[in-house]
């Protein structure tokens, strides 16, 4: 019997519901990954944004980090409120003292006790206790001083929300700037390589009739695989600029993003936009402003600490031999006075380490106020470069397209070698992607100045 040809019931042909009922489920396994693939939005630039104010992932972690700093601003309030705990204790012992002072607690003392015979071994005893016990700090000039630095700190976790929500921004504007700037290449050198096939058709013509050299038709060929090349690279690097924009909106990176928006140099921040002389006042600066600010607090702090301090305290306590009973009670109140006059150069040493990391801030924010004048500077400049490169672009384009018609025209007559056509071709088109450069760098320094400066 030949097994292949076996005429078994389970053969599919056999049975056509079970492959189409299989066909069906392998359908709708794939199907949402050819949804996902295939989803695309339309975007501007001002919805961009606004995706990533709301969903971008690095907002909300600066988010989550300002809420700690207020969580730990709110537990330095114990500085000035009271501190109040309930316990309930229960205890058994034969140990003669502790038996007679449970006695004196419970007032159940009585002539009897004072038999030294029971005094001495009184046999077990039970005490069961609730007391209410309460704190108040007064005067902790230290601590106060931290809660000074706390409160500082929390201000400057959220202005290092907005900073990096702005941060964000121009990181948007930076992926989205890409993402146009790219799909323009890919259309410029799109229209050069068919420009490059038709001359490398015409050179190819031309060389069958033995009025055109191999070499001339090799340089034709070699210009068109060349941008082919460039093409491709193009349209890698728009993929890239796709993902990481999806990325900084929180969204799934195999959606298709078609931008609306189109290189331009129309921005608020033009050439001779007037500059603070120092360092721009933005969210970044303040931040760590504050932060030099909270860390000389704590150096007051650490210097407080050798200082007395002066706290109260009062507790209410319910004594009895029964579980359940609450026979008698009793309280106490004070006040506490204390100073650490020495501790083992602990207070000096944290008094140190403080100033050290205090004088550590400041000359960080120094810097950093330097680094910011001077990128603000360098934005100033590139913004009025870019402005002049967009000028030139379009004097370079009108002169390169000239001679590239003209050149086109000679060579369809003979009278135009084929390398000098190229070269006017590849002027052309570096001309033309010299001018998305111009305009890509004109937003980018414009998005740069309103980072820097805040707006």
């Amino acid at each position: 019997m030949n097994y292949q040809e076996s005429t078994s019931p389970f053969t599919l042909h056999r049975w056509p519901g079970v492959t189409a009922l299989l066909l069906l489920i392998a359908a709708l396994l794939l199907m949402p990954k050819q949804l996902s693939a295939q989803q695309q939005l339309d975007l501007s630039l001002e919805q961009a944004l606004e995706l990533a104010a709301e969903s971008n992932r690095d907002i909300r972690m600066k988010q989550h980090e300002q809420q700690a700093a207020r969580a730990q601003f709110r537990q330095s309030n114990a500085v000035f409120l009271p501190s109040v705990s309930l316990e309930y204790q229960a205890l058994s012992t034969d140990d003669p003292l502790n038996v007679f002072g449970f006695k004196l607690k419970q007032q159940q003392v009585t002539a009897q006790d004072f038999d030294p015979t029971r005094l001495n071994d009184p046999g077990a005893y039970e005490n069961f206790s609730a007391r209410l016990m309460v704190q108040q700090p007064v005067f902790n000039p230290d601590m106060i001083q931290a809660r000074r630095a706390a409160r500082t700190q929390y201000e400057a976790a959220g202005y290092m929300v907005q900073g990096t929500a702005a941060m964000t921004a121009y990181r948007v504007k930076q992926a989205y700037f890409e993402l146009v700037l790219y799909r323009e290449v890919q259309q410029v050198l799109a229209e050069a390589v068919e420009t490059a096939k038709a001359y490398e058709t015409q050179a190819q013509n031309f060389f069958d009739e033995g009025m055109l050299s191999r070499e001339d038709l090799l340089a034709a060929r070699v210009h068109r695989l060349e941008l082919e090349n460039k093409l491709v690279k193009a349209a890698n690097d728009a993929d890239a600029a796709q993902e990481n924009l999806a990325l900084l909106l929180g969204m799934d990176s195999l959606t298709q993003i078609h931008t609306t928006d189109a290189l331009t140099d129309s921005s608020p921040m033009q050439p001779g936009t007037g500059l603070p002389e120092s360092a721009p006042d933005n969210a970044f600066v303040r931040s760590a402003s504050l932060q030099a600010d909270a860390a000389d607090q704590m150096v007051k702090s650490a210097a407080y600490s050798f200082l007395p301090r002066l706290n109260v305290f009062g507790s209410f306590e319910l004594n009895d031999n029964d579980p359940f009973g609450f026979g008698s009670s009793a309280y106490m109140i004070g006040a506490n006075l204390s100073w650490n006059l020495f501790s083992g150069m602990q207070q000096a040493g944290r008094y140190a380490e403080a100033s050290a990391r205090a004088r550590m801030a400041r000359t960080g924010l120094e810097q950093f106020q330097h680094e910011q004048h001077t990128q603000l500077r360098q934005a100033a400049r590139a913004l009025e470069h870019a402005r002049d490169r967009i000028a030139l672009s379009e004097e370079a384009i009108a002169g390169a397209s000239e001679n590239a018609r003209i050149r086109a025209n000679r060579y369809a007559e003979g009278m135009e070698r084929t390398t000098d056509l190229l070269v006017a071709q590849t002027r052309l088109s570096e001309s033309q992607l010299q001018q998305l450069e111009a305009y890509f760098q004109f937003n980018m320094s414009a998005a740069a100045l309103e980072l820097l400066l805040g707006n």
